[in-house]
């Protein structure tokens, strides 16, 4: 019994494994904890790319009094300038409407749509906030939908 006694204490007592024990416990959660990082960082970006799609498709729209087709398909061709290094392919959806605003009704004057977006009815009705309804004004309103693709698939999925 003294002897099993005296070597469960010098088992029990040795340090010669445990660095490599607790690394090998550790290693996971610091390879997720850092591919993790990394994936949301690229999430932010790509996030930041596809709001500044919408905010500069539909500052160049408001600065015309036309639009014309030609206009349009310049437009799209410039999104993937736009969400460069991502690229456009069929992951963006976009759609760009004319909207007139009397009776606080907001209403389609003319809509765009790019890939999966179809164009709005002309005259129906949008929903805005009320802060938005000025009667006798107009609004550019430009929507944006693309499907992240994610390198570590089982982080993140989805659309923004």
């Amino acid at each position: 019994m003294m002897i099993s006694m005296r070597r469960l204490s010098r088992f029990a007592g040795a340090k010669k494994g445990l660095a490599a024990l607790e690394f090998a416990l550790l290693l996971p959660m610091m390879l997720l904890l850092l591919f993790g990082s990394c994936e949301l960082i690229d999430v932010m970006m790509v996030n930041r790319r596809v709001q500044n799609v919408s905010s500069s498709l539909a500052d160049v729209v408001a600065r015309d009094t036309e639009v014309s087709n030609a206009e349009v398909q310049g437009l799209w061709s410039s999104l993937s300038v736009l969400m460069y290094p991502e690229g456009v392919g069929t992951a963006m959806d976009v759609r760009i409407t004319s909207l007139s605003i009397a009776n606080n009704k907001a209403s389609v004057v003319w809509s765009e749509g790019y890939n999966g977006l179809s164009p709005l009815n002309k005259n129906s009705t949008v929903s805005l906030p009320s802060a938005m309804m000025q009667n006798g004004s107009s609004l550019i309103m430009a929507e944006t939908v693309y499907r992240y693709n994610s390198v570590l698939g089982f982080l993140f999925s989805g659309t923004m």
